[in-house]
């Protein structure tokens, strides 16, 4: 499940799973709720269980299109299956954790 809080930051908070199940429409959410990004980008993922290759590809294509204006992606709230995933795909280095 995706949600999406505009503000100082765009805040785009995830939860349970982002697999090839979800994917592609948490994807289509996230294109169609931010048709500019105008602030820094923090992407929650307190809540997220799981996050798998697919789920990676959409976390890419958010950090690509904020790094093309100029803005960075923040990470909050990697723990645990998540973090090591984050950390072994390599993500932790474009993406700045707070």
């Amino acid at each position: 499940m995706v949600e999406i809080k505009k503000g100082e930051q765009l805040i785009v908070h995830l939860s349970d799973r982002l697999d090839a199940t979800n994917a592609e429409v948490t994807r289509k959410i996230i294109v169609d709720s931010i048709n500019k990004i105008e602030t820094d980008v923090l992407i929650d993922v307190d809540d997220l269980k799981y996050i798998s290759s697919a789920g990676l590809q959409v976390i890419l294509y958010l950090a690509k299109e904020t790094k093309a204006v100029g803005k960075q992606t923040l990470l909050r709230g990697a723990k645990g299956e998540v973090w090591e995933i984050f950390k072994l795909s390599g993500f932790l280095t474009f993406l700045k954790e707070i």
